[in-house]
């Protein structure tokens, strides 16, 4: 009779745990059938710009860029248009090379706004001159300056909205140099 008893037991026990972990596994597929934020990509140094930009809803007319002699931080640039702007995309090698490109930003004393992340910078074009600068080209800087063309007034609060998408987009932040 107690062996009875205990296997009787026993199935209990058996029967109980199994309905207790399916309704464990139940819930845990609830769970996993909820909606939930997705995650941001990543970036990293080295990366191509190219690639960045295709990370960023809406960049489109992806076009690759010249790197000249920007040296060997800058891995590779890219242009595209995004909310009918175009955008100047650079990736680069360290973090060092991002902190060159911010002394190119200040040695031009202009206020500018640009979102920036591990390994990229997205600038708005105001006109080639930064792109020029950048990646070290003197004779195009040279021809631009005696092309008697100005540049377009800036734009910074559009500056500031579409820099804030790209940063929001890639878990980057949005740098601001006001002279």
């Amino acid at each position: 009779m107690k062996r009875i008893l205990g296997v009787a037991g026993a199935v209990l026990l058996a029967v109980s745990l199994a309905s207790c972990g399916s309704a464990g596994t139940a819930a845990s597929q609830a769970e996993s059938a909820s909606p939930s934020a997705s995650p941001k990509p990543t970036t990293y140094y080295g990366e191509t710009a190219s690639a960045v930009a295709a990370l960023i809803p809406g960049c489109t007319d992806i076009k690759p860029g010249d790197i000249a002699k920007g040296g060997p931080e800058l891995a590779s640039t890219v242009s595209c248009v995004l909310e009918g702007r175009t955008i100047d995309i650079n990736s680069w090698r360290d973090s060092q090379a991002i902190s060159s490109m911010k002394r190119v930003i200040e040695a031009n004393k202009a206020e500018v706004y640009y979102a920036s992340g591990i390994g990229w910078t997205a600038h708005i074009r105001r006109d080639m001159t930064f792109q020029y600068q950048i990646t070290n080209q003197a004779g195009k800087l040279l021809e631009l300056g005696m092309s008697g063309q100005t540049a377009p007034a800036p734009d910074l609060k559009g500056e500031m909205e579409v820099s804030q998408k790209i940063a929001d987009i890639l878990s980057g932040k949005v740098e601001h140099y006001k002279p």
